[in-house]
């Protein structure tokens, strides 16, 4: 059973409030096999969930932080997790330290950490990097720990989490590898097959390959793939030499861009400049068989051209990527095109682009077969779009060669070619995404919320969750109900930096469920006015954690099926649990250990305890004002309403002034008709927001 199970979760939700009006002892729980452990704060879990406390008891007085670090095995049965404190026969750690939990008769704790140089009783740390079901870890010390290490240089090992044995990977005589794979640079994993015989990472300093093999660039950063205890050089050239300037792939903000294949036998780099732009070459099998960005477009056909890796299907067959210069005759600059690697076809994915070209900026993410990728653009695209101005950009799906618009960040926003944060499903269907810009007539800011921004961010309590699902092309806010104080974001929103390679969170499942933290009580027993975990789903939302802690939760990670989310949370959720520590809890259908729940503990809290005091309306909202799902405007503030109707009004005049203008240039007829459409939308969406406003704080 997943948390997808609709027909089964509305049983549940029908239940649920008599679970939480009689306590544990419910019809509810009496159904679900693990009855013994819907008590407490389980009590009042749909889906027979129960709660169950991964981390340990003896923290060595730390909590669990980072959920950068959180990462669950597919089955349920591991996940990993960090610490500041050192436990579990960890090296001490100033920074933080890595582990790995186990589900058995409890959940029992392991460090996989290395062993380091010890300063003043403390080390550094090492990186935070394991395999996607847990099997295996990188890490680096300065210490020789097996043969042909090198003591006080830096050593690169892999851990075998299975048996706790160490192989030794690279091994250079200074320091700089050690501080890029431990993250003081960035950090050097930029992905693995997934049976992590090939691993993939960036350094400056040299790492020894084989004689025969050519040498890295000197004094610049190089790719490297790391398979069967020995390095290879990747940024080879197809003539068998070595560009003087190093090689990159890939950027940080982009998830799952596969620069390397899942069953590690491709590979893709580019040279010439860094971090972003430069010629796109890939490597099939240890040798590098062709150059990727070669212009098919006239006088410059044959030539190599820069180009923007973006990302590649997990089996990399396909590559996607943006460039300024027109690769194929008509696709305009600034144009976004898909490669076939087995047979060297190019094609852009706009075909038919305005003048100006399509000014694609990013690919935000694609499914695993291809059929659906995401990406945003300046230039109007689709039906509903129009260009976006200054700062805005225009999110698209393009699905089996059909383009439809999602939506527009707002210029004032200043959201530049990305949302806040995002995710794609695996299967394409569902795209998650944070934003500033309001997307829809329910998403009206919270009073903190400016209405002009003179930062280039947008501040953080102006932040909102939308789900668009490709098939029936719906935009929906997941975190709109409720008072609207902001500052709501997708699930493990900062998970990612340079060094973390493919490890997302799992926050946007096939099903459509999305996870996401918000302080917004967007269910009635949602009272602590902090930041919550929440999963939405089937057009609803539920809680993942419990709505009453008194400080805030937050989203770790989840199993590809919803069966086990992951969180991080200081509220004692089972009776094992006896201090006030942040610890990373499993909300786990069929859960529950006998373990935790030992005779004689105390209880966290039992029937109407487990429900938190009655809401009322959040700080700065009019007195009187209803708080949860019954009504949507009444508990947010009248002048944050009113700001957002004059800004709904400001851009229907703008679209409408531009669709007149268009009206009056020769050949734009069809662009003044787009743009009459949608300043006509514009006006309704204005028109309601304004009787929203001229209602707002009346009774009834």
């Amino acid at each position: 059973m997943t948390i997808g199970s609709a027909a089964f979760g509305l049983a549940c939700l029908c239940l649920l409030a008599l679970a939480a009006i009689v306590g544990p002892a419910t019809a509810a729980a009496a159904e679900c096999p693990n009855e013994a452990f819907q008590r407490g704060p389980s009590a009042l879990l749909p889906e027979c969930r129960a709660y169950e406390m991964v981390s340990p008891l003896d923290k060595n007085g730390g909590n669990i932080g980072s959920t950068l670090l959180v990462h669950a095995a597919p089955d349920g049965s591991a996940v990993s997790f960090g610490s500041t404190a050192s436990f579990a026969d960890a090296p001490s750690s100033p920074l933080r330290g890595n582990y790995i939990g186990r589900r058995g008769s409890n959940w029992a704790t392991e460090a996989v950490d290395p062993a380091q140089f010890n300063h003043s009783g403390m080390t550094y740390r090492a990186t935070p990097v394991s395999s996607r079901d847990l099997r295996f870890s990188l890490g680096a010390s300065r210490l020789a720990l097996t043969p042909g290490a090198q003591e006080g240089g830096s050593n690169l090992y892999l851990r075998d989490n299975a048996t706790g044995i160490r192989t030794l990977l690279a091994a250079t005589p200074g320091e700089v590898l050690f501080n890029e794979v431990s993250g003081f640079t960035g950090g050097a994993f930029l992905g693995a097959a997934t049976d992590w015989s090939h691993i993939l990472i960036r350094s400056t300093e040299a790492i020894a390959v084989g004689p025969t093999e050519p040498q890295p660039a000197a004094g610049r950063e190089n790719l490297y793939y790391l398979a069967g205890g020995t390095a290879h050089l990747v940024n080879v050239l197809p003539n068998g030499t070595v560009d003087p300037s190093g090689a990159h792939i890939g950027e940080s903000t982009v998830p799952n861009q596969h620069a390397i294949s899942e069953d590690g036998s491709r590979i893709f780099f580019q040279v010439g400049f860094e971090h972003t732009e430069g010629p796109l070459y890939v490597r099939e099998d240890g040798t590098t068989t062709k150059p990727i960005s070669v212009s098919r477009n006239g006088a410059e056909a044959g030539e190599m051209k820069r180009v923007e890796f973006r990302l590649a299907s997990p089996d990399g067959a396909t590559v996607y990527f943006t460039s300024f210069n027109e690769l194929i005759e008509g696709a305009g600059n600034n144009a976004l095109y898909r490669y076939d690697v087995p047979t060297g076809e190019m094609t852009a994915m706009v075909p038919n682009p305005p003048a100006g070209g399509p000014k694609a900026k990013s690919v935000l993410g694609a499914s695993r077969d291809g059929s659906y990728v995401y990406f945003s653009a300046v230039a109007a695209l689709a039906e509903g779009a129009t260009e976006a101005e200054g700062f805005g950009v225009n999110f698209y799906v393009w699905h089996d060669g059909t383009i439809r618009w999602i939506a527009q960040t707002d210029s004032a926003d200043h959201e530049f070619i990305y949302p806040q944060k995002w995710s794609v499903s695996p299967n394409g269907r569902f795209l998650g995404f944070t934003t500033a810009t309001p997307m829809t007539a329910e998403d009206v800011p919270s009073p903190a919320c400016p209405t002009d921004f003179s930062a280039n961010n947008a501040p953080e309590h102006c932040l909102d969750v939308y789900v668009y699902e490709a098939e029936s092309a719906k935009l929906t806010c997941v975190s709109c109900d409720g008072p609207g104080r902001g500052f709501s974001r997708l699930g493990g929103d900062g998970i990612h930096e340079w060094g973390m390679g493919e490890e997302y969170e799992r926050t946007v499942l096939d099903n459509g469920t999305v996870f996401f933290d918000s302080p917004n009580a967007l269910l009635q027993r949602d009272t602590n006015g902090v930041g919550d975990v929440y999963a939405w789903r089937g057009g609803s939302d539920e809680l993942v954690s419990t709505g009453t802690s008194e400080q805030s939760s937050t989203f770790g990670d989840a199993t590809p099926d919803g069966s086990n989310v992951y969180f991080l949370t200081e509220q004692q959720l089972v009776k094992q649990d006896t201090d006030e520590n942040t610890d990373l809890y499993d909300n786990r259908e069929l859960g529950g250990l006998a373990s935790q729940w030992p005779p004689g503990a105390v209880a966290p809290c039992e029937g109407e305890g487990c429900k938190g005091a009655s809401p009322g309306p959040p700080p700065g909202l009019p007195e009187g004002s209803a708080v949860g799902v019954s009504s949507k405007i009444a508990a947010r503030s009248c002048a944050a309403v009113r700001a957002q109707a004059k800004k709904a009004s400001h851009k229907a005049r703008r679209l409408t002034a531009h669709a007149r203008r268009a009206g009056k240039r020769a050949g734009a007829k069809p662009q003044a008709r787009r743009l009459r459409r949608q300043a006509a939308a514009a006006r309704k969406r204005a028109h309601r927001i304004h009787q929203k406003a001229a209602t707002c704080g009346r009774k009834g």
